[in-house]
């Protein structure tokens, strides 16, 4: 049987990363390639800037709808700190490569400018890097303005 392998969040050499997120924040979201129906995002970086953004991840997990028939999936859960650096946020989506960038490049950031009113950094980069027996692939997409569906950013900014 094979074992599951551990993702390492940022340091994992099969990951996603969008960074930076908000305005004025270093911290990074980072997805594994390869991930169960029920994934997860880790939110790393300062300590201070993630217990700002926790009340707002409990919003979001709260207020966004949760219907099951929803193409788009469901945010799950999300758990503090447990990991020093580390926020935990579970979301039920597809399991494919695309689907992934599709969580972090659209519905990520749409959901925390509706639900919670964050403003998002503006450039955003989203960093794929996948790797497989015999090949390494790394590819890099600029994202600039707003999710399609949002017609302003956020006004909550970072202290």
């Amino acid at each position: 049987m094979r074992e599951k392998r551990v993702f390492l969040g940022v340091n994992d050499p099969q990951k996603i990363v969008l960074h930076p997120v908000f305005y004025r924040s270093p911290l990074v979201v980072i997805s594994p390639v390869g991930a169960p129906l029920e994934t997860y995002l880790y939110i790393e970086g300062r300590k201070d800037h993630l217990q700002f953004l926790f009340p707002y991840l409990v919003k979001l997990v709260k207020e966004a709808p949760s219907d099951p028939e929803d193409k788009w999936g469901t945010w799950t859960g999300v758990e503090g700190c447990s990991e020093p650096g580390r926020i935990t946020l579970f979301y039920r989506h597809g399991t494919s490569l695309l689907d992934r960038m599709s969580l972090l490049e659209h519905h990520f950031r749409r959901d925390v400018v509706f639900y919670c009113g964050l403003r998002l950094a503006n450039p955003s980069v989203l960093d794929v890097f996948c790797s497989g027996l015999g090949f390494h692939w790394h590819d890099k997409f600029i994202l600039t303005g707003l999710p399609d569906e949002l017609e302003q950013n956020g006004l909550i900014e970072f202290p």
